[in-house]
């Protein structure tokens, strides 16, 4: 009875939800159109769109005799070459002309003196590169001979297509690329020569090049032509059909659909198997022939244009470098819906040239614009990780990843150029060349967006003030000029309980920033493309127990408030070809809840309609096709269910497209100067990430209704960065055993705040004693000041270290320096072994290594060493690294040398559990988290620090900045005399001899030392010893130099000289004993005078 009952109810369920789908169809078919804002230009058209559409169709790609024995080919599919004084295509004979000229000669130097021929280069002034000059000469090749009409699908490409490793010899990659192409079943295998060297016309580039590769005119014949695959019988054809089909498309191996375990090997394999591997040989076809490019955009508008509801604004993404280049500009505008919009290519299109171009009336009334596309790949984040190895410093490094970020933020805030981003900001300045040149770039490009595999790279560029600039100066054409940043797609996932979860919260930690930091910028056109990874970390249990679990809480804490006005295009079927199911978060009934719950708008779009064919949806139904399959997949699978989410997801595509449906027109309002002097103050290369739950101790505490929270620095800062209230419920994040525990770590942190933030320690004081009276004031900062100078530097090229008596025992931190990854930690090793040397009683050494090998013999060394020489000593040794976790260290004779001691736990110098509350960012953040904690547990017994205060030159160099350089005033009110005395105040050395010296300015007369091409200030430098240091203090810091070894040629020499400086300049020039007394400044008081970006900032007004 009770199942009969179940299966009645069963039925019920499945007829009423039949019956809602049916309706969501119906109601989807009423839209009047769709918008689809991502999708990537050459990520569309199907293997059956390239094959039989392209490479198989000779009415398009001519043979090369067809080519030569008929003129009026030559000149409708030969070259097509820009003018660029008059930015217009040269005419079809008089480009034909000239190309038949080359190719009557030998001798590749005489066609480029005769006249008529100069005439056309002076036209085209790259045509001839001296690259090509050379290898002509060199590979013996002519244009008689060797010039091709046909295209020439390269080696390169090809091998990239066909999924070859390209780091073999060339000669075998091609005897690979032939034996799946089937050249060796041929009877005329060994007389028929497929590859050779050709010269082509590279209309891309506009320059001609020399390419070795196989002509179109072969691979077409090697595939079997336009027969189908299923019909071809010659085994070698077929197999080979299926490896160019898969060139172009993910599919099965034989060329068919894919099967479910054809997703295995595309998941999580974006490089190579997404890219570059299906779009490496359309590289090579629409870099030769700029027609075909724009037959496939006139192949996306006809789909668009019959399926149902049919898409009426599409937004494509383009890279860049076609962008900046005006004829590749001029080609994409050939469809435009505006006559006014559409270049000179389109009179060629109207003349016939290209029939295959042409279009109907209906295709043309859909709008389309771009977004110009930047690839996220730096080719050197660090020192000591290189392009290839970006995962490595996100597992091993963390806490640097995250300082490299803070650092390019801080920058950004300070209109300063970026480092880390050159390359990107290089090609930004290109497209500026063009859209400024260009009347009608800001009617075509309407956004920048993101791309590339994310896997290790989850920066972005976006961030630098360059790209900020020209987004402002963008808006000033187009209000609604925006970005979208490809993000939270390709990351790799790790469980919570394994410690490599760090490399994912890390990953997910800087793209939130990077978005909050855009956010806070640009205010408003900002997209997030895929982000569904974000689902996943908002759906998870946060773990306490390590650093990650900080940065999880702080983004889970502010989703809401940081997605909720920026839409995430989701791209269902991309997903399930790319990501694995983790990422997607199957274990979710209904899809991207965690999304929905903190309201982020979503709107659905097809991504690469071609690499992944949407050629129909799960029911068949007709005219469903590209985006209109997509909504129906959602519809049946869940994505979809309820009619006002299916109507929300249509309107958001029209109101977060970056043109917005409007006229575009000249904002009148918009001021750079004014956006140039608005810097936050809010973000600082060093930093301390705190836990929420620790902010709202720090609330909790201001328990008296007359002390108003503005006047606390700290609390309102991360009352503004969590939207905490004063008055907060009773509702706890963690556990309430947690209570005690985090009162410490306030009251640290609070510290920590001032000491990062370059805040003034009477403010410190004035804050703690509000939050928790006199008790502990000057001890914690004191304590807290000790760990920020010597394991809270900058610098990821110097190991750090701090000792610290508590009671009778004694402790030891150290970090080797972020740069030696794989050598041997020298640092580490020598601060522990003249820690233990000779000590009697009982202590701890901490050391923290990014990587450890002890397959390395001078590492094992390393250790035993040190072992044997705490046999007889009472020191526990502690060595942590977040690679090899699990690795024993045999020789453990003394009993006390632990690696990775407990490594699914975070445990302090005492071996006690911890529960993080906050994560130290620099280069030395777990040391400095470590001690950080340590300090919060032992702060009421009052440690003593014993470290030697090793203060280097650079930091000494920084109290002789202010006095030819600036002092910013700290009000706009403030006047000249009362800087003045605030300067000499703050040094401590008013009515000295000095002191009448100094002339205290408001603004920089440095401010040029910004530029990167600056690496020392080389005038004056002997009449001015101020001036002098500062030169050496440039030289030095990492931040503003070309990072050289400051020890080499020419900084040994000034560095020399610094001794003579002191009694035979300073101290004759402005009275005795001056040089002593601001190194006494400077060794008392070290903190107004660290070296960091910010204090430069604070002292020197060097951005004024």
């Amino acid at each position: 009875m009770v199942d009969r009952e179940n299966n009645k109810w069963q039925r019920a369920a499945s007829d009423e939800e039949e019956r809602k789908t049916a309706e969501l169809l119906q109601h989807l078919e009423s839209q009047e159109g769709l918008y689809e804002l991502h999708t990537h230009l050459l990520g569309m058209g199907n293997a059956s769109f390239w094959i039989e559409g392209i490479l198989a169709d000779r009415k398009k790609l001519p043979t090369q005799n067809d080519f030569l024995q008929d003129e009026y080919t030559r000149r409708r599919l030969g070259p097509l070459v820009w003018n660029t004084k008059m930015r217009s295509f040269i005419d079809r004979d008089e480009t034909k002309d000239f190309f038949d000229e080359l190719r009557k000669y030998d001798d590749f130097e005489q066609p480029l003196k005769l006249k008529p021929n100069a005439e056309f280069l002076r036209l085209c002034p790259g045509l001839f590169p001296d690259k090509v000059i050379q290898e002509l000469k060199h590979r013996e090749v002519m244009f008689k001979n060797d010039f091709s009409y046909d295209v020439v699908l390269s080696l390169d490409n090809l091998a990239k297509g066909l999924g070859l490793e390209e780091d073999q010899p060339r000669d075998m990659i091609q005897s690979m690329i032939e034996e799946k192409l089937g050249v060796y079943t041929r009877k005329d295998w060994q007389t028929r020569k497929f590859f050779k060297y050709w010269i082509v016309f590279n209309a891309r580039k506009q320059e001609l090049e020399i390419v070795y590769g196989v002509q179109a005119k072969d691979l077409r014949m090697l595939i079997g032509g336009l027969t189908p695959i299923q019909q071809l019988t010659d085994p070698a054809q077929r197999d080979a059909r299926a490896h160019i089909i898969n060139a172009f498309s993910m599919m099965n191996a034989d060329g068919s659909e894919p099967r479910s375990v054809d997703f295995h090997s595309f998941r999580g394999a974006f490089t190579p198997e997404f890219f570059p591997r299906r779009f490496a040989l359309k590289d090579s076809i629409y870099s030769q022939r700029l027609d075909l490019l724009a037959f496939l955009l006139r192949n996306a508008l006809h789909r668009f244009s019959i399926c149902s509801p049919p898409i009426k604004y599409c937004e494509f993404s383009i890279g860049c470098g076609d962008l900046s280049r005006p004829w590749v500009f001029d080609v994409l505008s050939t469809f435009a819906k505006s006559k006014d919009f559409r270049g000179a290519f389109e009179m060629l299109v109207c003349t016939n040239d290209f029939p295959w171009l042409k279009t109907f009336v209906f295709e043309q009334n859909i709008d389309y614009r771009f977004l110009a596309g930047f690839n996220r790949r730096i080719s050197n984040i660090s020192n000591a990780y290189s392009a290839d190895e970006p995962v490595a410093l996100l597992f091993e490094v963390p806490h640097y990843a995250i300082h490299v970020m803070l650092r390019e933020f801080y920058k950004s805030d300070h209109q300063r150029p970026t480092n880390l981003f050159s390359e990107q900001v290089k090609q930004l300045q290109e497209m500026d060349r063009e859209a400024t040149a260009n009347s009608h770039f800001f009617d075509w490009v309407v956004g920048l967006d993101l791309f590339g595999d994310e896997l290790g790279y989850p920066y972005c560029p976006f961030v630098a003030n360059e790209f900020l600039q020209f987004v402002y100066r963008a808006r000033e054409f187009n209000p609604n000029f925006g970005v979208r940043i490809h993000c939270a797609e390709n990351v790799p996932f790790v469980s919570p309980e394994l410690s490599g979860y760090r490399l994912y919260a890390a990953h997910m930690y800087i793209v939130y920033r990077c978005l909050d930091f855009l956010k806070k910028k640009l205010k408003s056109n900002i997209r997030v493309g895929h982000g569904i990874a974000f689902d996943k970390l908002l759906s998870i249990k946060n773990y306490k127990f390590r650093k990650s679990s900080v940065l999880v809480a702080e983004i889970q804490k502010n989703a809401e408030s940081v997605f909720s006005t920026i839409p995430f295009e989701i791209n269902i079927t991309s997903n399930y070809y790319l990501l694995g199911d983790a990422i997607r978060n199957v274990e979710n009934t209904k899809p991207l809840s965690a999304l929905y719950k903190i309201k982020v708008p979503v709107v659905l779009s097809t991504d690469d309609d071609g690499i992944w064919p949407i050629d129909k949806c799960a029911l068949g139904h007709q005219s469903h096709h590209s985006l209109a399959a997509e909504y129906c997949r959602a519809i049946t699978s869940c994505f979809i269910t309820e009619r006002k989410q299916l109507e929300n997801m249509v309107e958001d595509a029209k109101r977060f497209c970056f043109i917005s449906g409007k006229q575009m027109v000249k904002m009148s309002t918009a001021s750079t100067d004014v956006i140039k002097d608005n810097h936050t103050d809010s973000y600082f290369p060093t930093d301390v990430i705190v836990h929420p739950k620790v902010a709202e101790i720090l609330i909790k505490r201001l328990k008296l209704p007359e002390t108003s929270i503005d006047s606390c620095q700290c609390l309102k800062y991360y009352q503004n960065l969590y939207n905490l209230e004063s008055a907060l419920d009773n509702r706890s994040l963690w556990d309430d055993s947690s209570q005690t525990d985090f009162e410490q770590l306030a009251r640290v942190l609070l510290a920590c705040f001032y000491l990062t933030h370059a805040r003034d320690f009477t403010d410190f004081k004035t804050e703690y004693e509000t939050l928790f009276g006199s008790e502990l004031c000057e001890e914690t900062y004191n304590a807290c000041e000790n760990v920020y100078l010597h394991l809270m530097n900058d610098d990821p090229s110097q190991g750090a270290s701090l000792q610290v008596k508590v009671g009778e025992e004694d402790y030891l931190f150290c970090s080797e320096a972020s740069d030696n990854r794989k050598g041997v930690p020298h640092f580490v090793l020598s601060t522990i072994e003249k820690f233990i040397i000779g000590r009697t009683t009982k202590a701890t050494a901490m050391g923290f290594v990014s990587s450890i090998n002890l397959d390395n013999p001078e590492i094992d060394s390393g250790f035993k060493n040190i072992d044997e020489k705490n046999i007889n000593a009472k020191t526990n040794i502690l060595i942590y690294s977040n690679t090899e976790k699990h690795s024993v260290f045999l020789e453990n004779k003394s009993g006390k040398l632990h690696i990775n001691k407990n490594p699914e736990k975070r445990t302090g110098p005492e071996q006690e559990d911890i529960e993080c509350g906050f994560y130290v960012i620099c280069p030395h953040g777990s040391v400095a988290t470590v001690a950080l904690r340590f300090i919060a547990r032992h702060i009421d017994k009052k440690p003593i620090f014993t470290s030697v205060h090793n203060i280097s030159l650079r930091t000494l160099v920084i109290p002789f900045l202010p006095l030819c350089f600036g002092y910013p005033a700290s009000s706009e009110t403030e006047s000249e005399p009362e800087r003045r005395d605030r300067f000499l105040n703050c040094l401590s050395i008013n009515g000295t001899e000095l002191a009448k010296q100094i002339d205290v300015k408001k603004y920089s007369i440095c401010r040029n030392l910004c530029d990167s091409k600056f690496n020392l200030l080389r005038s004056d430098v002997e009449e001015d010893p101020a001036r002098l240091l500062w030169s050496l203090a440039v030289g030095w810091n990492p931040p503003l130099s070309n990072g050289a070894d400051p020890y080499r040629y020419p900084f040994d020499k000034w560095v020399k000289s610094i001794v003579q400086i002191n009694s035979q300049t300073l101290n004759e020039k402005f009275g005795s004993n001056t040089w002593e007394s601001f190194v006494k400044i400077v060794l008392v008081d070290a903190r107004e005078r660290a070296w960091y970006w910010h204090t430069i900032s604070r002292w020197c007004d060097i951005s004024s």
